[in-house]
């Protein structure tokens, strides 16, 4: 029998600029650069397959633009671009000459001017791959749950102020396999990944802009996550310092590989921009995982329904 593998890049980049149009063409030679055998290998037990373009690249949360959603003070919303738009275009076909699927994080505008946080994933024809809810609907993209308004390390975040949450989780196909996805703060909540899970997802793409505090327990969090939900995690987080509105974050990186148990199959350095994970993941690990330690068989779909009773009362 034929293994089923996903052969996948990661990149992390940052270090972003308000030149929107320098920013993409970065994006695009990162992207071409690593489907074209180029940057660091940083790539664990499973190295990618050399000479051939990656079947994925992963990009960071929000990467069309630097991090704005630490002030109210500048209007960014000439920055959100409608999918499809010039990114989907320059990257659709970057993906089509280098026959290479790629996902990145964006500022999206709907048509009838909702913005959001989101995740596009363009197929290896250069073509954007719908993203299917639990109710039949589907979207363009992959749109961010939890949208934090909160103080990290000193820094606020307000990102309700920016965006409107998606609807639900939500899952796409890519190579006869089924993707989910979370952004950045949606990593912390078991929910969306046991949903996206319960969809059919065996792979996760975790695409994330993140800071201070949260380097503390960031594997640590995202090996739990892949434990709980048996699938694999590919992490893509922004890294490097970046200055907006006169103030300069810096962002720590550790994007990341980890399997169906929760190893780490691969992780690149801290608070280092251009750095490139290339990893060959076996996609039969997760029913491996999954027979081996039947989590979905003991989960308690009783107390499950009590939490979301429990919840909406308090909500309300």
């Amino acid at each position: 029998m034929t293994a089923r593998t996903l052969d996948v890049a990661v990149v992390q980049i940052g270090e972003l600029t308000e030149d929107i149009a320098d920013n993409l063409s970065r994006l695009v030679a990162a992207v071409d650069s690593a489907a074209t055998g180029g940057g660091s290998e940083s790539g664990g037990a499973e190295g990618g397959r050399a000479g051939s373009a990656p079947d994925l690249v992963v990009l960071p949360e929000l990467i069309t633009t630097p991090y704005f959603c630490t002030s109210h003070d500048t209007d960014r919303t000439s920055w959100a671009q409608t999918i499809p738009g010039d990114a989907t275009a320059r990257l659709g076909a970057l993906a089509r000459e280098r026959r290479c699927a790629i996902a990145f994080g964006t500022y999206e505008r709907t048509a009838d001017g909702t913005t959001h946080n989101s995740v596009v994933l363009i197929d290896s024809a250069g073509e954007i791959v719908d993203w299917r809810t639990p109710g039949g609907g589907h979207m363009p993209a992959y749109r961010k749950l939890s949208l934090p308004a909160s103080k990290v390390s000193g820094v606020d975040i307000d990102e309700k102020y920016h965006f409107a949450p998606g609807p639900s989780p939500a899952t796409a196909e890519l190579h006869g396999i089924r993707i989910g996805c979370v952004i950045c703060y949606d990593r912390t909540f078991p929910e969306y990944w046991a949903v996206a899970r319960a969809l059919g997802a065996e792979v996760m793409l975790a695409v994330v802009s993140s800071l201070g505090s949260r380097e503390d327990l960031f594997l640590a969090e995202l090996q739990t996550r892949a434990l709980e939900s048996q699938t694999w995690v590919i992490a893509a987080n922004r890294a490097g310092p970046e200055t907006l509105n006169g103030a300069t974050v810096d962002y720590f990186g550790l994007s990341c590989v980890i399997a169906p148990d929760g190893e780490i199959v691969a992780r690149a350095p801290a608070h280092r921009s251009g750095e490139t994970l290339r990893v060959t993941i076996d996609l039969d690990r997760v029913a491996q995982v999954r027979a081996a330690l039947p989590l979905r068989r003991d989960r308690r779909a009783d107390v499950v329904s009590l939490f979301a009773d429990l919840t909406a009362g308090i909500c309300r």
